[in-house]
């Protein structure tokens, strides 16, 4: 009978707790999903770039709160805009806990997705379709034409870039340095921000990396030089947050 008793007790919390792990899914599922139709066809200049990442639907300081099943998120974002191509933007959506922080989230999101938006519509350019500008009405079609969900995944640990110094690696255009932090394994891209421009400029991206380890990359930064720039590493768990900057 005791152990009969103990087993029904542990089946019981077991499934209380299987229910609390789903509900706090579900609702970090649909605050992403209202973050993300938001951010498509509106231009959030204040995520541009943002680190830590900012409210994806409010204004920045009110977070943007979200409640479902009895439960409380906040969503953020940071996007990285790239001007003059049809790459258009991506879109970093990090979901946690209200009690949590939004560097803390950045750092350790309960789901995080990563979205790719293209923006132009053929024969448009960055003129009809621009960060800086006042947003475009729900429904536009030259904001959000296309979406691509690259990842959407809970638990992920994003990479960091603790060190930056020059490197040593032949470059056939741009300067060496060599990029040091975490969880480096998988980087897509490796890009440099302007230091003077953080909340107004495009991500440029660094002419060539090698990743050596999962501690360790080796870049040609972009052309030209003169420019002090942050470096910020993108992996499938998301960007890095903007740390040291390195003077090319």
């Amino acid at each position: 009978m005791i152990a009969l008793v103990d087993w029904v007790g542990n089946d019981l919390r077991n499934t209380a707790n299987f229910t609390a792990a789903q509900s706090f899914q579900s609702t970090a599922n649909s605050a992403s999903q209202v973050a993300l139709q938001n951010v498509r066809y509106n231009f959030m200049a204040q995520t541009l770039n943002a680190s830590p990442p900012t409210p994806c639907w409010t204004t920045y300081p009110t977070p943007s709160l979200f409640l479902l099943n009895g439960q409380s998120v906040d969503t953020w974002c940071t996007t990285n805009w790239t001007i003059g191509t049809h790459q258009g933007r991506v879109v970093t959506i990090s979901t946690c806990l209200s009690s949590v922080s939004a560097t803390n989230c950045a750092q350790s999101p309960l789901l995080q997705a990563i979205v790719t938006f293209g923006d132009f519509q053929k024969g448009y350019g960055t003129s009809t379709c621009n960060a800086l500008a006042t947003p475009l009405p729900l429904g536009s079609t030259n904001c959000g034409t296309t979406m691509t969900i690259n990842t959407w995944a809970f638990g992920v640990t994003p990479p960091t870039v603790t060190s930056l110094a020059a490197g040593s690696v032949s470059c056939s255009s741009g300067s060496p340095v060599n990029i040091r932090g975490t969880n480096l394994t998988g980087t897509s891209s490796v890009n440099f921000l302007f230091s003077s421009l953080l909340s107004s400029e495009a991500v440029i991206a660094a002419s060539s990396f090698t990743v050596v380890s999962s501690t360790l990359i080796t870049a040609c930064t972009p052309s030209p030089g003169g420019v002090n720039a942050y470096v910020e590493v993108m992996t499938p768990n998301g960007p890095s947050a903007l740390g040291p900057t390195f003077s090319y």
